[in-house]
């Protein structure tokens, strides 16, 4: 698979199968978590798994099958901004690193999202990847908006008020 030459949706799902067939084996997932390492000598631990993929120097590659190391219970609903939404449930301070997240550039989001994934974790929040690795193939404004509406969204079976109306009728 070489990720940037193929549909991400497509690239995303095979990236995720292969690393479902290896959740279970601790030495792979151990050398996959290596993928996050900023050392290069510590990340190639995780390349002879990642060649499999075309995945070595990617960094959507190295990024995801890294997180998925660290935390694989997945979820095929939603986007990044839902994961964060339901840790601010749990954590009223946590607008301030989402809104970290969608401040990123191309660059720096990859190095963002190990902290909201190891945060996720003991809480048994559950992560769309698939949908991760797209979104990181397509970051851009779009992608913020996307993530930015479901962490903000105004919860079913109530309205949604425009800053600025009173609700009042002249």
């Amino acid at each position: 698979m070489s990720p940037g030459g193929s549909d991400p949706k497509n690239a995303a799902r095979h990236l995720l199968e292969y690393l479902r067939g290896m959740a279970n084996d601790r030495g792979a997932m151990a050398d996959l978590r290596c993928a996050l390492s900023p050392s290069s000598a510590k990340r190639a631990r995780a390349w002879p798994l990642l060649a499999r993929v075309g995945g070595v120097g990617d960094p959507r590659v190295e990024t995801v099958a890294g997180l998925f190391a660290w935390h694989p219970e997945e979820s095929k609903d939603g986007n990044l901004g839902t994961t964060c939404r339901r840790l601010r449930e749990q954590n009223e301070s946590f607008d301030a690193r989402f809104r970290r997240l969608l401040s990123c550039d191309r660059d720096e989001i990859y190095s963002r999202l190990r902290p909201v994934v190891l945060a996720a974790r003991p809480r048994g929040i559950p992560i769309n990847y698939e949908e991760l690795f797209a979104d990181l193939c397509y970051w851009s404004g779009r992608v913020k908006e996307r993530w930015a509406r479901e962490y903000w969204c105004v919860p079913e079976g109530e309205e949604c008020t425009p800053p600025g109306a009173s609700g009042a009728v002249e």
